[in-house]
């Protein structure tokens, strides 16, 4: 990476962990006065931050572990990578999902009282077990590059990463069963959100693989005028991943919202027209389906890395849509009629809207994965050891 590149992204990465610390040290000292919840709606953008971070770690182990283990040129050699970034993804969930929590000290009962009935008590468990996988996997992948043995699949990595990839294909889905499984909310309640939480958790995962390749390797190439870079192997195969990945999400999104206006009895229009037509329609329309096609259209026309590397990018940061259409339409829509002109309160609406603390907070979960994952890198890899060219 250039100089300056790295300067702007430091600079950037500075202002944001600034402005998020205001808003972090807020939320402690002011507990969630200044968050746009209210009685009806509890849950916003840092639940769906946690979701969405939770999903690219299980999408980014899923796909590095898969490509490794059907030896795909590249992704041996860049497998250290795969588990730095997963981990960064996941511990920065768990820690929005505690700052999200009334009482975020409370938070270690879950572990040592645990109900396993409760989904949230099994999302916790397999979090934990997977962060274990991911530190053994660090681990053996670290001892085999001081041996220059990357690539020798050998050993207790690979019985590792097949329970790693079962396991990061499971929570995200689980995600998705943890909003199916609530009765009072018909929107929720559809087969079909696990599938389209592992859809969007595969497809994040890959363009955050995307952007880091595009950073770490193709980016001293990048002044060249890299057009045969695009066809590198992980670089090439990260890329068709994530264009096929957002074209299957929409996929199913479209048979979903179409069933739901073609029904004469659907429960579920009323979240789906909330969601399009609604006062955050900008929403899904610009930041959803605006920015997942201009994703697209960048990664099938660009002709360098830096032009899809934009693209993977766009794709990480949009998708946080795709959680936000799925969490606040389900809780914006009364579950008994005429309660929403029963109660006049500033905490009983159901018209949610993130306050500024809440966009601090969120800036500075955004910086703890960068910082993560760049501290991770500096620390637990010796490049020249990887067989990478910086």
């Amino acid at each position: 990476m250039k100089d300056k590149t790295f300067k702007i992204i430091l600079t950037l990465w500075v202002f944001a962990i600034i402005a998020g610390g205001i808003g972090i040290i807020t939320r402690i000292l002011e507990a969630e006065r200044f968050t746009g919840y209210g009685s009806y709606v509890p849950w916003g953008l840092w639940v769906a931050m946690y979701f969405h971070l939770i999903g690219i770690a299980g999408g980014v182990f899923a796909i590095g572990g898969a490509c490794y283990l059907l030896n795909v040129p590249g992704f041996r050699q860049h497998f250290p990578y795969v588990c730095i970034v997963s981990g960064a993804c996941i511990i920065t969930a768990l820690f929005a999902i505690w700052i999200d929590l009334g009482h975020p000290f409370r938070a270690f009962s879950i572990m040592i009282t645990p109900n396993f009935s409760s989904m949230m008590t099994f999302n916790a468990w397999s979090y934990s077990f997977f962060i274990l996988i991911l530190a053994a996997c660090l681990l053996l992948v670290r001892k085999k590059s001081s041996h220059r043995d990357i690539n020798d699949p050998s050993g207790w990595l690979v019985p590792l990463i097949i329970l790693g990839i079962f396991a990061s294909f499971a929570f995200p889905s689980q995600s998705g069963a943890f909003f199916g499984v609530v009765d009072a909310k018909p929107y929720w309640q559809s087969a079909i959100m696990p599938i389209l939480f592992l859809i969007s958790g595969l497809t994040a995962g890959s363009a955050a693989l995307l952007l880091l390749d595009c950073i770490t390797v193709c980016g001293a190439e990048f002044p060249a005028g890299n057009a045969a870079n695009v066809s590198r192997a992980p670089f090439s195969v990260l890329r068709w991943i994530t264009v096929c990945g957002i074209m299957v999400y929409f996929l199913f999104e479209f048979a979903e919202y179409s069933l739901a206006f073609w029904s004469p009895i659907s429960h579920t229009r009323q979240a789906i027209e909330l969601i399009m037509f609604g006062p955050f329609w900008w929403v899904f329309w610009i930041v959803h389906v605006g920015g997942s096609l201009g994703a697209i259209y960048l990664m099938i026309v660009g002709k360098s890395t830096r032009v899809i590397g934009v693209g993977g990018l766009i794709t990480v940061i949009t998708f946080i849509s795709a959680r936000l259409n799925i969490l606040i339409p389900g809780q914006a829509i009364s579950e008994l009629k005429g309660l929403k002109e029963a109660f006049h309160h500033n905490r009983l609406i159901y018209d949610y809207q993130a306050s500024l603390n809440e966009y601090l907070v969120a800036l500075f979960i955004a910086a703890l994965v960068v910082a993560l994952t760049y501290g991770g890198i500096k620390l637990f890899l010796k490049t020249e050891n990887m067989g990478v060219s910086r």
